[in-house]
């Protein structure tokens, strides 16, 4: 057990002392994350995932706008965003389209007399009934009618058409393949972790790991479908991003669950699962919360002042960054305390036959 300096204000050492006993509270700790699971899977069949135009199908079109401009409709990007949404979707309204997603960018256009400006990128999902040529047709007319509605005149100057820019479009099969993409990137690393902490550790760890991360994945899918979320490919690479940092939490008490079953087996003394899980959580507790404290801080941040295509990636990492603490340090430890057994060990001989030595464990009730 760590030492450390007897002083009133000493934290760590109040973690170290006390006698929570996080094993014996397991079945407490899984009440939470069991009724957040189940009220995401009843919005699942009810609802379903608010998915956007990477896994439906959709276009994209970037719309100049410029409130000092001495040409087209002068709006602020800021000051006027509602009046830019509900003019963009009259013109989506009469194709029976609907506006999925806005997001603040700037353009460069060096042939016009402007060089830097404001302009939002609109995604709206197509309509799938139609071909691709049929939908490619369909935005030249939205184009040409977002610059009638901006009022930009490309009769008087053809490089007025190039204020409002077709992003192009993806259709539905490139959505489905991406959709198939996306789950095998994520079944891939959960199977290479598992290899990873089952070769670095044991079986047992890995299975106890692989439990926590599917319980990270099940929490942050099920609150990001409860606040309706929008999902596209940056959610995948946010899901994988938690399961990395979850594991990381989670090898650092394993690992020194490990270091105390190996002081344990070399004193030939036998092994408390649950003072050693509760040992080790508590020994690295201080450095679980300040690594996720402030790593939670931050991307709060860009989750609260980010563009609306940030916060679609930063906001599953916030609630997965939470998921994560609480499934390496309640979860975890009682997991791998109740599936652990020792493994036999031959020793010395004698009367010329080899003598197991059985190292037994208990378990406390």
């Amino acid at each position: 057990m760590s030492k450390f300096k007897k002083t009133k204000l000493s934290f760590d050492e109040r973690i170290t002392n006390t006698k929570f006993d996080f094993c014996k509270n397991l079945k407490w700790f899984l009440i939470a994350p069991i009724a957040i699971v189940l009220v995401g899977i009843i919005m699942l069949c009810t609802m379903g995932f608010n998915l956007g135009i990477d896994f439906t199908g959709g276009s994209n079109m970037t719309v100049y706008i410029d409130s000092d401009a001495s040409y087209g409709t002068k709006l602020d990007i800021n000051k006027d965003a509602g009046k830019i949404e509900t003019m963009i979707q009259e013109v989506l309204s009469e194709h029976n389209l609907k506006v999925t997603t806005i997001q603040n960018t700037t353009i460069d256009i060096d042939e016009l007399f402007i060089s830097k400006g404001d302009a939002v990128i609109v995604k709206y999902q197509n309509d799938n009934s139609k071909t691709t040529a049929e939908i490619e047709e369909e935005n030249e007319v939205i184009k040409k009618e977002l610059l009638a509605k901006f009022g930009y005149d490309t009769e008087i100057d053809e490089n007025y058409a190039k204020l409002v820019t077709n992003g192009g479009v993806t259709t539905a099969t490139a959505s489905s393949e991406l959709m198939m993409k996306s789950f095998i990137a994520l079944l891939v690393a959960v199977v290479l972790i598992l290899i990873y902490v089952a070769f670095r550790f044991e079986l047992t760890a890995g299975l106890a790991a692989i439990l926590a991360l599917f319980h990270d994945v099940l929490v942050t899918g099920s609150i990001v479908l409860m606040c309706r979320i929008q999902i596209n490919v940056s959610f995948i690479a946010a899901l994988i991003t938690i399961l990395g940092y979850s594991i990381n939490n989670t090898i650092i008490i394993f690992d020194r669950m490990r270091g105390d079953v190996k002081a344990a087996r070399k004193a030939n003394e036998k092994i408390d699962n649950n003072a050693v899980a509760n040992r080790a959580v508590k020994d690295t507790m201080l450095r679980s919360l300040l690594t996720g404290i402030t790593t939670f801080v931050m991307i709060f941040m860009v989750t609260v002042i980010g563009v609306p295509d940030i916060r679609e990636f930063a906001f599953p990492i916030m609630i997965g960054i939470l998921a994560g603490f609480y499934s390496s340090v309640f979860l975890t430890p009682g997991l791998w305390a109740i599936a652990y057994r020792p493994k036999k060990r031959k020793k010395n001989f004698e009367g010329g036959k080899k003598k197991e030595e059985v190292v037994v464990e208990t378990v406390e009730e």
